[in-house]
C-alpha cells in the first residue's frame, strides 16, 4: 500500500453555478520509513493528529511547516515550483474549504 498525502478543497457551486467541482492533488509520498518520511508522520500526528482525522484549518501552516522543518539544503521536501503551486492553491480555493489527509493506495 502506498501512504500519499492529499491537499484538496471542497469545491464550490453558488445557485446552481459551480466555480470548481472540487479537487484534490497528491502533495507527498510518505510511504517509505526513511528517516525524514517517518519524522513527517511523527510531526503531523501529535500537532495536527493526521492519523486519526483530515485537517481542515491551518492547511497552509501544515504544508509550509513541513516544508520548512525538513527540507535540507538542496533537498527540500517539496520541490521549490510545487511549493509555490501549492501555496496558489491554498489561496485560490480558500473560499472552497480546504483539507490535508493522508490516504492510502493501491501501488501500481
Amino acid at each position: 500500500m502506498k501512504i500519499a498525502l492529499i491537499l484538496g478543497c471542497w469545491g464550490r457551486d453558488k445557485e446552481g453555478f459551480i466555480s470548481c467541482p472540487g479537487i484534490t492533488n497528491e502533495i507527498l509520498d510518505l510511504t517509505k520509513n526513511s528517516s525524514r518520511n517517518v519524522k513527517i508522520k511523527d510531526y503531523l500526528d501529535s500537532h495536527f493528529r493526521i492519523f486519526d482525522r483530515p485537517l481542515y484549518n491551518n492547511v497552509h501552516t501544515a504544508v509550509y511547516n513541513v516544508q520548512e522543518k525538513f527540507s535540507e539544503k538542496g533537498d527540500p521536501v517539496i520541490s521549490q515550483i510545487k511549493f509555490r503551486y501549492i501555496e496558489e492553491f491554498c489561496a485560490n480555493h480558500n473560499r472552497c474549504g480546504l483539507f490535508l489527509r493522508l490516504e492510502l493506495k493501491e501501488e501500481v
